[in-house]
């Protein structure tokens, strides 16, 4: 794991329908604790499409899993979705590892996945 120090930055596609979250450095259990309340925030505002860019983020541990998830299932039900985009190579073995593949859909890039999302 590396010590990178963790920062995220919210985004609107240019629709204002998709928030895009783009997340650097480690997601361990500090920076899982500051990030839901932006992102509890982000739904508040509105939003209930959400697509995080990891091309920055090297670590993703399990309360960062969980943090994904449950947003997941909290918008599905308002016809919102979650999705990923441009993973780093560590980052994809940890969620191939933990099935998250499987919950969330990935994409290759940040157009793709907002794309989908925004069309879902």
């Amino acid at each position: 794991m590396s010590a990178t120090k963790f920062s995220s930055q919210f985004e609107a596609d240019p629709t204002g329908r998709v928030c895009v979250v783009v997340l650097t450095g480690t997601l361990d259990p500090l920076a899982t604790e500051e990030l839901g309340p932006q992102l509890q925030a982000q739904h508040a505002a509105g939003f209930r499409k959400f697509v995080f860019d990891l091309k920055d983020l090297v670590y993703i541990g399990s309360l960062g899993i969980r943090l994904l998830v449950g947003l997941s299932n909290q918008v599905k039900p308002e016809g919102g979705g979650v999705a990923l985009c441009s993973l780093t190579s560590g980052v994809k073995v940890i969620v191939e590892l933990t099935k998250l593949d499987r919950v969330l859909r990935i994409y290759p890039n940040r157009a793709d996945a907002v794309g989908a999302v925004r069309d879902a």
